[in-house]
């Protein structure tokens, strides 16, 4: 007699409820794809429950497939106004305006939120995000007037106070940013932003007693830091005598600064109209050498790799050196052949004899007694007339007992003999010089100086 074959238990699909809070859990360990992918495979069996929409939305956000987004977002809106759930139909219409916001639709994201605000009059996350997309849309006049209602709705709301004085700097609108942010460091002492925005707003009001002042109450707030100890310094450098000068800006100054402006550092560059690229063509040019991809070449201080495409069809290995390791992250994939993290003097020191080629942009203006970065490039540099080319800032002063002057920027400019001099003892000859506009900085040009000399076969001096 034959046996009977159990039937196959068919798997239980999780209820509505256990369906939703795997959704949740997905989402809050930043699984979108996940989300997206339980969601349509759901829809095969019928329609998805609000919340799951709701979540389902987010992540299609997320992954920035926006359309369908908008789409699974309104949908819920108009299920849950149907339901009438208050507060979830608010949190959905809040994502509904982030999805119209990062889709860059922002007269939609503003309707949105003009809606929430006034729907809701007691709360600040939809006054701080409409304020936010209207700056975002170029409505500044705008922005401004829904901040000062908001900021007056919450006076002691820092995140608003702070928007404040970021439209007022925008505005160009110096003493009312100054006031704006003031308020923010009396209510978050502890404001970085701010405290870098202040000394900003002091700078451009010529102000240079509110820079100090700003300067000195930040690095007592924070005494360890050594940005706000070096520009201190460089903004006191008229008062000091030379000797009390920083001979350069720090390894930790120099780290953090870039560091912290390394993932918009290129597109700060294009908005001041930085002209080192073209410089470097036209340096090259000046020295003859041939795009043969022969030479072993150095890019000292090569920051993000903007030079490295100029670079590459004369080496046959390329080398960048950088100490901020956020700004070689960048580099990554710009022709260099390996990328160095470390202090470019005693990089230089450590490869004797290696290159035919340093070239150095925007990179020795923190440096300001320049001997051991010359002693340096000299030694690392492989066979006489091996050329160094490097930028400088213009210091037009003449005579007195430094060379260098140490600016409010916290970069340094130099004067042209002390260059020339510094290069002769340090062995290099055939030595010329340009002056040029670097970059715009506070709406002015930088004025620079083009450096091109070559390795002598003499013997260094190393003394002075």
């Amino acid at each position: 007699m034959a046996t009977r074959r159990p039937a196959r238990r068919r798997k239980r699909r999780p209820n509505a409820a256990q369906f939703e809070q795997e959704l949740v859990a997905l989402a809050q360990q930043g699984q979108f794809s996940e989300v997206v992918a339980a969601c349509e495979k759901h829809r095969r069996h019928g329609p998805l429950s609000v919340l799951a929409m709701h979540v389902d939305g987010v992540a299609l956000t997320q992954l920035e497939r926006f359309d369908s987004a908008i789409e699974t977002l309104r949908a819920a809106a108009k299920r849950i106004d149907a339901e009438k759930n208050a507060a979830q139909a608010t949190a959905i219409q809040n994502d509904l305006s982030k999805s119209f916001y990062a889709a860059k639709r922002y007269g939609e994201a503003i309707e949105v939120l003009t809606r929430l605000r006034d729907q809701n009059p007691d709360e600040v996350t939809f006054a701080r995000n409409l304020i936010l997309v209207l700056e975002e849309s170029g409505q500044l006049d705008a922005a401004l007037t829904e901040c000062q209602v908001a900021v007056k709705r919450w006076p002691d709301d820092v995140h608003l106070a702070f928007q404040l004085g970021d439209l007022q700097m925008a505005a160009e609108s110096w003493h009312e940013a100054v006031d704006a942010l003031s308020i923010v460091l009396k209510l978050d002492p502890d404001h970085q932003s701010a405290r870098r925005k202040l000394v900003t707003a002091y700078r451009r009001l010529d102000d240079q007693a509110g820079v100090a002042a700003a300067l000195r109450d930040w690095l007592q707030r924070d005494p360890d830091n050594s940005i706000v100890r070096h520009l201190l310094s460089a903004q006191e450098s008229e008062a000091l005598k030379v000797e009390a000068l920083p001979a350069r800006a720090s390894d930790e100054y120099v780290r953090e600064v870039f560091d912290q402006f390394a993932e918009t550092f290129d597109e700060q560059l294009k908005s001041l109209d930085y002209a080192a690229p073209r410089l470097l063509r036209s340096m090259i040019a000046e020295l003859g050498l041939s795009a043969d991809g022969s030479l072993s070449i150095l890019d000292a201080g090569c920051g993000t790799g903007l030079m490295g495409d100029l670079l590459r069809p004369f080496a046959s290995r390329l080398v960048g050196v950088d100490l901020s390791a956020g700004m070689l992250q960048r580099a990554g994939d710009r022709g260099y052949d390996s990328l160095e993290c470390s202090e470019l003097v005693a990089y230089l020191n450590e490869h004797p004899d290696e290159f035919e080629l340093i070239a150095s942009m925007d990179t020795l203006i923190y440096f300001g007694d320049l001997a051991a970065v010359c002693l340096a490039a000299h030694q690392s540099l492989r066979g006489e007339g091996a050329p160094l080319v490097f930028t400088l800032e213009k210091w037009d002063a003449s005579g007195g007992s430094a060379g260098y002057h140490l600016n409010p920027s916290g970069r340094y400019s130099h004067r042209v003999d002390y260059v020339r001099e510094t290069l002769e003892r340090c062995g290099f000859s055939e030595i010329s010089v340009k002056e040029s506009v670097l970059r715009k900085e506070a709406g002015k040009e930088v004025s620079g100086l083009c450096w091109v000399a070559r390795k002598s076969g003499s013997s260094v001096r190393r003394g002075g």
